[in-house]
Formats: structure tokens, C-alpha cells, sequence
């Protein structure tokens, strides 16, 4: 269910995109440092995403730029932030959401490599469980009326994507870390992209599951027809609100007296505004080929 929240990169700046891969590397290291190196294979683009967000929100100060080598990138020191408010959280939330993912794939497919990822993850998810007990707490519950749902064939859109639209409109919400005057907006935006990644990562998988015999929405609802036009407005309607979120959480930020922020914030622009519909649209038009593979420019 990760791995869709991308910006379209032709459009963006150079400045915009290193902040970006700045981000991401910074959460990457940030990873290995507080939970373990093994979790940092857990890393997602939604977690760099989430850690931008909540610096833009909630960080006063410079961030703390450095140079460093990884496994991934061994031959050039490549820069990334350190830790600040957004990465450490962010940090910390990927862990329990890719762990929780792993332990479902564990139980409903027996998969071998989540249990080997769950083994890898244990010690790291503690201390993430430990930093945010109410939260882990919420995402387990959470996520257990989505697998309810998907048990008990679930035939409404909105109930299927209500779950994980739950999940990360209180991640977003970031409760004692990011003023309450973000707090409407962000939890909207995290409700939004919830319920989009949910419906466009079952769209995404709808063949794989339907030659798997795993529970699929699309699958339920159309059968054997290629896409739905109702369906594709649930999607759309996310997407507008995500996006009217963030313009909202721009226009708060504003108000304040706090240093303009013109790279994250032609980054999310960019994000929302064109990079998460092109991704709509490439699965989309693949769903309805038929085929596997998505040319989507983005990252």
C-alpha cells in the first residue's frame, strides 16, 4: 500500500527535488541510527513526504544539512537533513506502518519474506511502539477492521478506504508537535491521501489478486469490466481535497511570522497538483490495458 505518494519530476526545480532527496536520505539515516539499520529497508516515499510536511508546519530553526556515504551510494557522500522534528517522527511512524503491513501479509499469505522483514524489524518497532504508544495502538485497530472488511467481501468503496484514510489523517495530525492551528487541515490532507492510496494501490494489484483469488474492491464491484466510472470520481474527489488541504496548510503557514519556504512548498505543490494524479492516471490506463507495467515519470 506504499509507494504511490511521488511528485512528478519533470516539472519540479533542481532545488526542489534535492530538498526532497535530502529528506528522504535524512529519514533513511535517521532510521538506522534510532531503530536499527535492518529498518531502514522499510523506507518509503510516503515517510520522506510526511517529514517535509511536518517540518514545513512545525520546525522554527535551519535544518541541519550534511554529507554522507550508505550502502545504497557508497562512492559519493550524498547530502541529507538531520534530525529534525518531521524526520525523527517520520521515522518512527514508517517502522510501525511497514511492520503492521508485513505481519498482514504474514498472516493472510504466509509470506516468507514479511516474516523475515518482521524478524529484522522487531527491536526498531518497539522503540517507534514505545515513542507513540496511542498511536501504534490506533493503527493496530485501524487496521484490523480494514482486514474485517476485506474478510467480510466488503462491497463499499467508503467503508474499504475509510480504515487507512483514519490511519493517516491522525499521523498527520501529529498531536504535541505541530501547532493546532495546522491540525483541521492536516488531518483532512492525511484522511484524503489515505483513502486515495488505499483505492489506487487495490487498482493497482487488481489482476494480481484476481489470479490469486485475494479480495480486491475493484474486483468485488465491476467484476470483469476494465474500470469504473464512479469508482474513478471517489479517487478524483480524494485527490481535490488532498490538494485543497495543502493550499489551506500554505495559506496558515502564511499568516505566521516564520521564513518563507519556497522549495518545500513547490514540492508539494507539485506533489499534490501533478504528481499524484499522473500517477492516477498511468494505473488507470493500465488497469484498463490490462497490463503491468506504468511508465509514470515520477519519484
Amino acid at each position: 500500500m506504499f509507494g504511490y505518494t511521488k511528485a512528478f519530476v519533470p516539472n519540479l526545480r533542481f532545488r526542489e527535488y534535492d530538498k526532497y532527496k535530502a529528506y528522504y536520505c535524512g529519514v533513511c539515516k535517521t532510521m538506522g541510527k534510532l531503530l536499527g539499520q535492518g529498518s531502514r529497508i522499510s523506507l518509503t516515499y510516503e515517510a520522506a513526504t510526511l517529514a517535509m510536511l511536518v517540518d514545513y508546519c512545525a520546525f522554527n530553526g535551519e535544518v541541519p544539512l550534511k554529507k554522507g556515504r550508505c550502502v545504497v551510494h557508497p562512492g559519493k557522500a550524498h547530502p541529507y537533513f538531520c534530525e529534525t522534528p518531521g524526520i525523527v517522527y517520520a521515522a518512527r511512524v514508517n517502522i510501525m506502518l511497514s511492520a503492521m503491513a508485513a505481519q498482514d501479509n504474514v498472516s493472510d499469505k504466509g509470506s516468507v519474506k514479511s516474516r523475515a522483514a518482521l524478524a529484522l524489524w522487531k527491536k526498531g518497532l518497539k522503540k517507534a511502539e514505545i515513542s507513540y504508544p496511542d498511536l501504534y495502538d490506533y493503527i493496530s485497530e485501524n487496521l484490523d477492521t480494514l482486514h474485517s472488511l476485506e474478510k467480510e467481501n466488503c462491497q463499499s468503496v467508503d467503508d474499504f478506504a475509510a480504515p487507512f484514510g483514519n490511519i493517516l489523517g491522525r499521523i498527520f495530525t501529529v498531536d504535541g508537535l505541530v501547532s493546532e492551528i495546522y491540525s483541521e487541515a492536516l488531518n483532512k490532507l492525511g484522511k484524503s491521501l489515505g483513502q486515495w492510496i488505499m483505492l489506487i494501490d487495490a487498482l493497482d494489484d487488481r489482476e494480481k489478486d484476481r489470479k490469486k483469488g485475494n479480495y480486491n474492491i475493484y474486483n468485488v464491484l465491476l467484476g470483469e469490466e476494465k474500470t469504473g466510472e464512479s469508482e474513478e470520481i471517489v479517487r478524483v474527489r480524494c485527490l481535490l481535497e488532498a490538494e485543497n488541504c495543502w493550499q489551506e496548510i500554505k495559506r496558515i503557514r502564511s499568516l505566521t511570522e516564520r521564513k518563507p519556504d519556497q522549495d518545500t512548498e513547490g514540492f508539494m505543490d507539485n506533489l499534490f497538483g501533478e504528481g499524484l494524479p499522473y500517477i492516477d492516471r498511468t494505473i488507470n490506463q493500465k488497469a484498463i490495458r490490462g497490463d503491468r507495467e506504468v511508465d509514470n515519470g515520477s519519484v
